[in-house]
């Protein structure tokens, strides 16, 4: 079996988001390959699905990760070997997230995004150029998940890296009716 090759400039970004130590997270090196994911958190190659990235509708396809803090896993998208993003929800962040906030200042934008299939206004705190997005509940000040990719411009970020999280009911079909 060949062991992986990875990228030393790669690993201290993804340790700082396994460590979940977002203060000191300034974005994924690039390139940044599955390999080097797969040094610092466990992930699993053997399934991936598919999805779609930004305004752009970038195809991209998505692993499934594992590790300590993050108890729904870790979503990696990326294309062929290299990575171009990192996202979890439900996590366990090791510091107060208004502490966190307090350190990281205002973000470069705040934007609508979706619980489900309820729109949250504002709750999607992007600091690309730090190459980070935190989803916030702001009435709640709940963390609702997280994402990581190589630092970028606010355009960049929104046209092709940006999740859909909005969740689409779709109407019954006639094999549901009475």
């Amino acid at each position: 079996m060949l062991a992986a090759v990875t990228s030393p400039p790669a690993l201290p970004p993804l340790q700082a988001f396994a460590n979940r130590t977002l203060r000191a997270f300034a974005g994924l090196a690039s390139p940044t390959s599955l390999d080097d994911v797969g040094a610092v958190f466990d992930l699993d190659r053997s399934w991936h699905g598919q999805g779609f990235l930004g305004s752009a509708g970038r195809r991209t396809d998505w692993f499934s990760a594992a590790a300590k803090g993050f108890a729904r896993g870790i979503r990696v998208w990326g294309e062929d070997e290299a990575v171009v993003l990192v996202e979890a929800t439900d996590v366990s962040l090791p510091e107060p997230l208004t502490s966190l906030l307090n350190t990281l200042g205002e973000p470069e934008a705040k934007l609508d995004s979706f619980l489900g299939t309820f729109e949250i206004k504002g709750s999607e705190y992007v600091y690309a150029r730090r190459g980070l997005v935190l989803y916030v509940n702001p009435a709640t000040a709940k963390l609702l998940r997280i994402a990581g990719f190589a630092p970028a411009s606010l355009y960049d970020y929104q046209r092709n890296l940006r999740l859909d999280l909005e969740v689409k009911l779709l109407p019954p079909s006639r094999d549901d009716m009475p």
